[in-house]
């Protein structure tokens, strides 16, 4: 299973009016940008997840994809009781696909400490689902942070729609798609032959001089 968080746009340590840490449980990487901050890791491929992954960060994720949405409290991935729930109704669809399952978190914190807790989040689904039953082959991890977050809130508990995780049907990208365009068509057959007009004969004796245009 691989993890996939976007690059960070900003310096690693923001300020902000929540947490200032990454989880102190948080696996994840380091690698490239030189920033120190997590970027992200592995590259989308054609398929389903990757179709997924980009609807996800264009923020264009189909309402019909979407086989459920996991609400979390302020600065927590524990997925409740009454979310499991959730989780629990939509499983039998969920063994029947692949899934991308992406995390979000609200505006306050800096963006490193989102960065990570929207990875947790995602991974904490994926967890349960596995429990549930969902290959976890089938299943990826992306954590968007604070990214679509709404910069209007001005509180706590109007940022909490923000945190969540949605879990996304992504073979909803690659089925029924349009269908490959075909081989071009063959140039139309020659019609059938008639009868071949006969050859007319050579005319004998001088050849014609040059046509010259007419005035």
């Amino acid at each position: 299973m691989k993890r996939f968080t976007l690059p960070l746009l900003a310096a690693a340590f923001l300020v902000g009016c929540g947490p200032s840490r990454m989880p102190t449980d948080y696996a994840g990487s380091t690698s490239g940008g030189g920033n120190g901050g997590v970027t992200e890791i592995g590259t989308f491929g054609p398929g389903a997840h990757g179709a997924a992954a980009q609807a996800a960060r264009d923020g264009v994720i189909p309402p019909e994809a979407i086989l459920v949405t996991v609400q979390f409290d302020f600065d927590q991935y524990t997925v409740s009781a009454a979310e499991r729930a959730k989780l629990d109704a939509a499983a039998g669809k969920a063994k029947a696909t692949k899934l991308l399952i992406v995390g979000y978190t609200d505006q306050f914190g800096t963006e490193e400490y989102n960065l990570g807790l929207s990875d947790k989040r995602a991974q904490s689904v994926r967890d349960y689902l596995v429990k549930l039953g969902c290959n976890p082959a089938d299943s990826e991890v992306l954590g968007l942070g604070e990214q679509q977050a709404d910069k209007s809130a001005a509180g706590r508990q109007s940022g909490a729609k923000d945190r969540k995780a949605v879990v996304v049907d992504a073979n909803y990208f690659t089925r029924g798609g349009a269908a490959a365009p075909s081989a071009p068509a063959a140039g139309k057959a020659a019609p059938a032959a008639g009868k071949a007009a006969p050859a007319k004969a050579p005319v004998s004796g001088p050849a014609p001089g040059p046509v010259t245009a007419l005035d």
